[in-house]
């Protein structure tokens, strides 16, 4: 059989250009996921851990890469277990300390210490490497889209979040009591589940500048402290 003449495209070059983009999108989004897949029998490493070479690290060490080897049986197989490693850090939230509210005169000063010491937590923009909470936090958010099909993402990040809240809610419920305040409406958990989510968002734009994205003459930590006392005004009232 004569193959069939493919048609010749009549989009213009711009066109042309944009409908690849799209596709290529798609396809980027089904080898996430085909790749996710994978993740879940731990058979690959995903993103920046891709490229960690044993020679390296065990030069590193003063060693060779047979030291790596003879630990963890293959190149691949070390860059999986520091993949693992840094998506379950939970033994980094045991290690939080949120301030004392008999330490503060008032509520708002106790909030001001907790949501500045929340951002010191975070990323750095610009922070030279080194292993803390903040960096692994970042380099967790390379795996991020694969926990969209992969369990092996999900559920230790799932896991670190619920140990989060539940420091961070025992936290919220102490300072309530010790100011003689209430909740409007919900309960600490909620409260708890906002703060936390807006750490986090601030933290993505820690990774990405050093001061309020709406105010360079402020810290970003100012966009944590700030928005945190809204969330805290909003929620609370006297007893």
């Amino acid at each position: 059989m004569v193959p069939t003449s493919r048609q010749r495209s009549t989009l213009s070059r711009e066109d042309a250009r944009q409908r690849y983009v799209e596709i290529g999108e798609l396809a980027v989004l089904e080898q996430v996921r085909s790749d996710a897949r994978l993740l879940d029998d731990w058979a690959l490493a995903v993103g920046p851990f891709t490229r960690l070479d044993a020679n390296a690290v065990a030069a590193a060490d003063g060693k060779t890469r047979g030291a790596i080897t003879n630990v963890f049986g293959s190149q691949a197989a070390f860059q999986t277990e520091i993949m693992a490693h840094v998506l379950s850090s939970t033994d980094w939230i045991e290690r939080i300390e949120y301030p004392d509210p008999s330490d503060f005169e008032t509520a708002e000063d106790w909030v001001d210490a907790l949501l500045v010491g929340e951002s010191a937590r975070g990323p750095r923009h610009g922070h030279e490497p080194t292993v803390t909470y903040a960096t692994l936090w970042a380099l967790w958010l390379s795996a991020v889209p694969y926990g969209l099909w992969s369990e092996q993402v999900s559920l230790p990040s799932l896991e670190e979040q619920l140990q989060t809240l539940a420091g961070l809610e025992d936290a919220l419920t102490g300072a309530l009591e010790h100011f003689g305040l209430a909740l409007r409406d919900g309960t600490a958990n909620d409260l708890a589940s906002a703060i936390a989510s807006l750490t986090e968002g601030v933290w993505l734009n820690q990774c990405l500048t050093r001061t309020h994205p709406s105010d360079p003459t402020q810290p970003i930590a100012e966009l944590l402290r700030r928005s945190g006392r809204l969330l805290w005004a909003g929620a609370t009232r006297p007893l």
